[in-house]
């Protein structure tokens, strides 16, 4: 979800039905059943889930389907572009080794939703919980170690498939944003420093400072493979099915061309974040941090050679994007005004322990746990 849910259910159920009926061409209209918006589907786009039923030509349809609508307020990230990520999946849906929702339609008129949205079908499967972790609670610790093993194997075995796609065969280009640099590294570095800015404001955050300096200096210095990347690798925005194969890969918005080790780095931190940012162990049989390592190179064929860079730099990221989840939840009301989370939270005492950095003043507070 954008971090406060602003659809009604009721109207975008009736606006739901008036254009579905322009692209079903049902003989009676399309019937929209059970419209809902979960309130734990993760920070950026909302995602609505509803049944539609229709007739076409004697033949009666009954399906489930799922839209994601760009945020209207204020939002994770600076910009999104559901157009690309529609695109994106259109293309991955024709691989037989990534798997993703089919995408149905795509609409770029505000006027539908408020925003731009786009509608999938729904897969059926189960996802680790990011609120509460999986670390902590849920169906993922009713698992026997081996049976996580397995998830945990599984899972990684697709980030290895994703960076096997031939991004220009595929024609994948406009994942590239040149004016935040060229691509690669570079292009990467200057979008969480637009990112930041966007989300800093009139604020500071010196640890966040510091590490810039640091990804700067420390950047690595040989050639670097180009691949498509997720963006947002990790086990939380995967479906299970229950024979704990991945039914679907989700949440693509943050989809770009980078190293490899640009999502090794980001699993790796939210795994890190999940277990000793919040003082919870690694549930046994979840592939560890070298674990991980090892099994993503033998499936991949790229070595993790810059792996601690691309950690601290993904830890950055996502002590930037915490800031601004902080700034969010206090314009929310979720929390005081004075709260310290947009610099005293777990990714930015990550970062300042890997970068043997002095911790922000305040008790480090997390977003989880507070919605």
């Amino acid at each position: 979800m954008a971090v406060k849910n602003t659809t009604d259910p009721g109207a975008a159920r009736r606006a739901l039905t008036r254009w579905l009926a322009t692209k079903l061409h049902a003989v009676d209209g399309p019937q929209i059943s059970e419209l809902s918006v979960p309130s734990s589907s993760g920070l950026s786009n909302e995602t609505l889930l509803f049944s539609v039923a229709w007739t076409h030509n004697g033949v009666s349809h009954d399906e489930r389907l799922v839209a994601r609508v760009q945020p209207t307020g204020p939002a994770v990230h600076p910009d999104y572009d559901l157009a690309a990520e529609a695109a994106l999946l259109r293309t991955l849906s024709s691989t037989a080794t990534v798997p993703v929702p089919r995408v149905r339609w795509h609409e770029s008129d505000p006027k539908v939703l408020g925003a731009p949205f786009i509608v999938m079908d729904h897969v059926q499967g189960r996802v680790p919980s990011d609120d509460p972790p999986y670390t902590t609670a849920g169906w993922v610790l009713d698992l026997s170690a081996q049976q996580r093993a397995t998830l945990s194997g599984n899972a990684i075995a697709i980030l290895a498939n994703i960076h096997q796609i031939d991004w220009r065969a595929n024609n994948l280009g406009f994942l590239n944003r040149p004016q935040y640099g060229a691509i690669g590294l570079d292009q990467q570095l200057g979008y969480i420093e637009h990112a930041y800015r966007w989300t800093a404001g009139n604020d500071t955050n010196p640890t966040v400072e510091a590490a810039f300096e640091w990804v700067k200096r420390n950047r690595p210095t040989d050639p670097q493979p180009l691949v498509l990347n997720w963006g947002d690798a990790r086990i939380g925005n995967m479906l299970f099915a229950d024979d704990l194969t991945v039914a679907a890969v989700l949440d693509w918005e943050m989809a770009t061309i980078a190293s490899p080790e640009m999502d090794l780095g980001w699993w790796l931190f939210l795994q890190r974040h999940h277990t000793e940012g919040i003082g919870a162990p690694l549930p046994p049989g979840i592939l560890s941090r070298d674990q991980t390592i090892s099994r993503y190179a033998d499936l991949s064929g790229f070595t993790a050679d810059n792996i601690d860079y691309y950690e601290i730099f993904a830890t950055l990221r996502g002590a930037i994007q915490m800031q601004r989840t902080g700034a969010l939840l206090i314009d929310a009301g979720f929390l005081p005004a004075d709260s310290p989370i947009k610099t005293a939270n777990p990714a930015n005492l990550l970062l300042a322990e890997l970068l043997d950095l002095p911790a922000s003043p305040g008790i480090a507070e997390s977003w989880i746990g507070n919605r």
